[in-house]
């Protein structure tokens, strides 16, 4: 005969408590699934706070990674004679920003084009940078390369142990806007008329007082 006999009380009492602790169970996975995911959106906005605060640039050389180096002309085999005109080139700004040659047209103006571990580099934009504060009519902008082609200094660190502050246009991995303006060593120093063209070029190291000659020819 089938047994029709009604659950008993203690058989009630053991279904109950398994139904509380299956639904505790539920909740606590419900609760943790709740955790993890807010632990990701809160890596997620850290990251993207990150890289709005650093506009994107490799901290390691200043070098922006959302911003176009463009070098204004072919490659060239040849550094810029005298009486041709500096081709236009743009690249982030180490402190932030684009550096523009095209900021500097319309006046006379000293480029400086440098490799942070070069040690004839080293030594003369200190000069070079308390020279041109003799001449403020003068624009002085510089394009720091070659980055990493050999030891030594970030930008940053070579700036900043210096206490300089002029602007600097930093080239990519490439060399774009180095092999534009036809850069054969370091540092190139291209001194410019205020109708863009070359009036001197000097390679290498040079002395404080020929700088000051040079520089005030342009005015």
């Amino acid at each position: 005969m089938e047994n029709t006999a009604k659950p008993t009380k203690r058989v009630r009492q053991r279904e109950r408590a398994e139904a509380r602790a299956a639904a505790r169970h539920r909740a606590e996975q419900r609760r943790r699934l709740q955790v993890v995911l807010g632990g990701l959106v809160v890596v997620a906005l850290v990251v993207l706070g990150v890289v709005v605060l650093t506009g994107g640039r490799d901290e390691g050389t200043g070098q922006s990674t959302t911003e176009l180096v463009m070098g204004g002309g072919p490659p060239r085999t040849e550094q810029l004679a005298i009486g041709e005109v500096v081709p236009g080139f743009s690249g982030p700004g180490l402190d932030g920003g684009v550096v523009a040659w095209s900021g500097y047209a319309g006046a006379p103006a000293v480029l400086s084009v440098w490799a942070p571990w070069c040690p004839h580099c080293q030594v003369e934009l200190p000069i070079l940078d308390d020279v041109m504060r003799e001449f403020p009519a003068v624009g002085f902008v510089t394009v720091v390369t070659a980055i990493e082609d050999q030891p030594g200094p970030t930008p940053e660190e070579y700036m900043r142990d210096n206490d300089l502050a002029f602007p600097v246009a930093v080239d990519d991995d490439a060399g774009t806007i180095a092999r534009a303006l036809g850069i054969q060593g370091f540092p190139t120093l291209y001194f410019v008329s205020s109708d863009g063209t070359v009036a001197q070029v000097a390679s290498g190291e040079v002395e404080a007082e020929d700088l000051r000659q040079i520089v005030g020819s342009l005015t």
